[in-house]
């Protein structure tokens, strides 16, 4: 019998949700539960095929193989380029939609917007829209060029920023250490993260230690800092022998960015836990628009700043 316990859905969430300030901010961790690569694993295929096409030896696949990911996919992609050879990561990114089931299943379901740094397009949130006794499904925005992404999106339900690009356009993907700093750079990217993070309620799901390097990076581009209200949330699994890490990385995480770690055990259910917690969450959550003057107050701001 599971001894898994769900998390509670924390008041600021459900207002958040319907007061339409709620965000969902998705990461690797998520389509990892339906087998998709993780970063790590995902360099390593770049090397693979790089050793496969004879562009690299063994010799260097072996040394590469220990630097970090960000590194192994920066090395392989300037190999790549200078040897004019397409790495074409999507094709280890490539998903049966048949098979979107499980945790993304119930993220759908939720139906707010979401930001995600996926390149996958698992992500697509089914929002329902209820007036005068009708409901009318809308429709998913699929959003990944960078010059694309303005804060305006954060209030349409139904809507995907892709902050890293997607496989449906790999030119967009972010995935060097030129990327990385060009990309948080870019103006667009900087505003659209300070109003999220200004604005609005945001709860991040699949940001495990792997990828906790990238989750502080984007908290810090967006300027998210400690504060009284608790506005920024992070589902994260934990083993019960690791309770005081837990601990001591709660404390960090809302001390450095206001971030309050929910924690469940993965004992019994390991990372599927999250899906666990999140199909709990889609019966009590109930996610409305947000009203019309909130979309009036943002077009005021940009007026302002031009």
């Amino acid at each position: 019998m599971s001894l898994f316990k769900d998390i509670p859905v924390p008041d600021e969430i459900n207002d958040a949700a319907l007061s339409g300030s709620l965000i969902l901010f998705i990461g690797a961790g998520v389509s990892r539960l339906l087998g998709l690569p993780s970063w790590d694993e995902l360099a390593d295929f770049a090397l693979n095929d790089l050793c496969d096409k004879n562009l690299i030896d063994y010799s260097e696949k072996d040394q590469l193989k220990f630097l970090d990911a960000k590194k192994k996919l920066s090395i392989s992609k300037i190999i790549a380029n200078q040897k004019r050879h397409d790495l074409n990561l999507a094709q280890y990114l490539k998903q049966d939609k048949k098979k979107a089931h499980g945790v993304y299943e119930f993220i759908n379901k939720l139906g707010c917007a979401c930001v995600t740094t996926n390149y996958d397009t698992y992500l697509a949130p089914q929002f329902i829209e209820e007036s005068d006794g009708s409901k009318t499904a809308a429709e998913i925005s699929r959003i990944y060029e960078k010059s694309k992404i303005f804060p305006n999106l954060l209030n349409k339900p139904g809507t995907v920023v892709h902050l890293h690009g997607s496989i449906e356009d790999q030119d967009t993907m972010v995935v060097t250490t030129k990327d990385y700093l060009d990309h948080y750079e870019d103006d667009n990217i900087k505003g659209f993260l300070s109003e999220l993070f200004e604005r609005k309620i945001v709860l991040f799901l699949g940001y495990g230690l792997e990828e906790a390097e990238i989750l502080e990076y984007i908290l810090r581009k967006g300027r998210a800092s400690k504060t009284s209200d608790r506005r920024y949330f992070a589902i994260q699994g934990y083993f019960k022998s690791q309770e005081p890490l837990f601990n001591k990385l709660s404390n960090y995480y809302k001390e450095s960015f206001g971030v309050h770690l929910l924690g469940f055990a993965r004992d019994f259910e390991d990372y599927q836990g999250l899906a666990t917690n999140i199909k709990s969450w889609v019966s009590e959550i109930k996610i409305k628009a947000p009203p019309f003057v909130d979309e009036l107050d943002y077009l005021d701001e940009v007026l302002k700043d031009e």
